[in-house]
């Protein structure tokens, strides 16, 4: 029974962060529950459950007396942000090489997902849906989700989903190109193969590339959007 409530407010979960990106939801709009309910076709309770977890990632804020809200974000948080995430990833680099070395079950996971990533990316055309869009955001926080696993320290995850990849992230491969989008997986792989070759001096420039050039992006993104 667990494991069936679990996986329904997985969904809703799912279907929550989809209609933040189809900007169904926009950043300072309330939560209706009754009219998520009814969208979603379940009941109150899985849907708050859903809820309660969005607050616990940042992506959802609860004010006592006054509601939920999709919560907003500023342009120059959004470069703290990453400088936290560059922060803890250059950090533990070399405990990072260390554990996907010695670990063949991290390792093959960071293995496939670059690889799995890439042939997604190979497979989409111009008309791709949001549902496309979703398959690569999730694809890019595995890969970060699992370089941070291999630390070592299982606090960084939580620190990971507390500094909001979600929303800025939405920022970006909602609006980015293609190229971009390329690109991204191209980083990632130099990152791996960094690792794989055990050169922390490698490693630690493969990250800062591929930070400055996803500030880069970000940067682009809010003067042709005017995001503020």
């Amino acid at each position: 029974m667990e494991n069936i409530k679990q996986t329904l407010v997985d969904k809703v979960c799912e279907n929550i962060r989809i209609d933040i990106i189809k900007q169904d939801l926009k950043p300072g709009d309330k939560i209706d529950i009754k009219s998520l309910s009814d969208k979603y076709g379940v009941s109150a309770t899985p849907l708050k459950m859903a809820l309660n977890r969005l607050v616990s990632e940042n992506i959802i804020q609860n004010f006592p007396r006054q509601g939920m809200y999709i919560k907003t974000i500023k342009p120059e948080e959004i470069n703290e942000i990453f400088e936290v995430r560059q922060m803890m990833d250059l950090y533990y680099a070399r405990d990072i090489i260390k554990s996907v070395n010695y670990n063949a079950t991290l390792r093959q996971k960071l293995i496939e997902n670059v690889a799995s990533h890439a042939k997604f990316m190979q497979g989409l055309s111009s008309d791709s849906g949001i549902d496309d869009f979703f398959h690569t955001y999730s694809f890019d926080a595995e890969f970060h989700q699992l370089y941070l696993l291999c630390s070592g320290n299982k606090t960084l995850l939580d620190l990971y989903h507390s500094v909001n990849p979600f929303l800025y992230t939405n920022y970006i491969f909602n609006k980015q190109s293609r190229k971009r989008d390329i690109e991204t997986i191209e980083e990632h792989q130099r990152i791996l193969d960094a690792i794989l070759n055990e050169d922390e001096e490698l490693l630690i420039e493969a990250i800062k590339n591929h930070y400055d050039n996803s500030k880069k992006t970000i940067e682009l993104i809010l003067k042709v959007y005017n995001i503020s």
